[in-house]
């Protein structure tokens, strides 16, 4: 059944009014930095209308994070050194926790261990597109920018149904079910059906609507679909890592191609897997800038 059929689908599409839109530097700077003419200044002047953006694009392009050799003084510099699809992860991550914030959150849902698990997930898509870039060709940053965004719908569940999503998470740890599965059984529709809504409402770039869209069922993406394969198995990885909503949160199925689209093999996975547990220590210092 399609869910743009169910009327809970509709009642959510009406309350998406409720929903901030992003940013206008947000939405700005998405379109200008997929433009061939778009310069470094351009999309600095965009950055710096934004004093708070301003400080946590600097923090962040200065901190351990990147590892940049140099002090980077000005938005233009950070990026002619980082680049626009790093600037693009930063600042619509920045932005979407502005919107979504720990302290805002309550009840069964921890938006800290939420945003966590949207961290992790994003390092560890990241660190797989760096280690197989003679193979995938997908850039390591839209690989984490997609990372951040892929489960934005379970937030506009906690904003528009909590007590039922709490009875779902709640239901959840109870069972041992998948959350995907769990929420469509309960409400009707999952997360990722919610986020083509939002998807569509703040205009995102294809790659990470198809992301957010697919990420639990890659194979009914007929576009990027190694994009989509790399979040699925990045979020899988992240849950085996105990970085879930909850402790030992269960998670939906690997899908049995995502490997073989990933042109990966069992020892490059297991190489990855045991080198994961250091990289993910770097979601501290993201998320004390981002989420401050």
């Amino acid at each position: 059944m399609d869910p743009r059929n169910d009327g809970r689908y509709h009642r959510f599409i009406e309350n998406m009014d409720q929903i901030p839109s992003l940013p206008a530097v947000v939405a700005n700077l998405i379109k200008v930095v997929t433009s061939a003419e778009t310069s470094a200044e351009d999309a600095a002047e965009l950055i710096e209308k934004d004093p708070a953006l301003t400080s946590k694009v600097l923090r962040l392009a200065n901190s351990a994070f990147y590892g940049i050799p140099r002090s980077i003084s000005s938005v233009q510099s950070a990026v002619v050194i980082l680049g626009f699809n790093t600037l693009k992860s930063i600042v619509l991550s920045a932005s979407v926790m502005d919107l979504f914030p720990v302290k805002a959150s309550g009840g069964s849902f921890d938006r800290q261990r939420f945003w966590k698990h949207s961290i992790v997930c994003a390092l560890v898509a990241k660190h797989i597109a760096q280690n197989s870039l003679n193979r995938l060709y997908i850039d390591p940053q839209s690989a984490f920018c997609a990372g951040i965004m892929h489960d934005i719908g379970k937030l506009i569940f906690e904003l528009f149904t909590p007590k039922e999503y709490a009875a779902v998470c709640l239901r959840c740890k109870q069972s041992g079910s998948p959350l995907v599965e769990t929420e469509t059984g309960m409400i009707g529709l999952n997360h990722a059906e919610i986020g083509r809504i939002l998807a569509d409402k703040w205009a995102l770039p294809l790659d990470l609507e198809y992301t957010i869209v697919h990420h639990h069922a890659p194979q009914e993406a007929n576009k990027i679909i190694e994009l989509v394969s790399l979040i699925h198995l990045a979020d899988i990885l992240a849950h085996k890592l105990d970085c879930g909503l909850w402790e030992n949160e269960p998670c939906a199925r690997e899908w049995t191609d995502a490997r073989k689209r990933l042109s990966m093999d069992d020892v490059h996975y297991e190489r990855i897997f045991n080198s994961l547990p250091d990289e993910i220590e770097k979601f501290k210092e993201f998320f004390s800038i981002i989420g401050g």
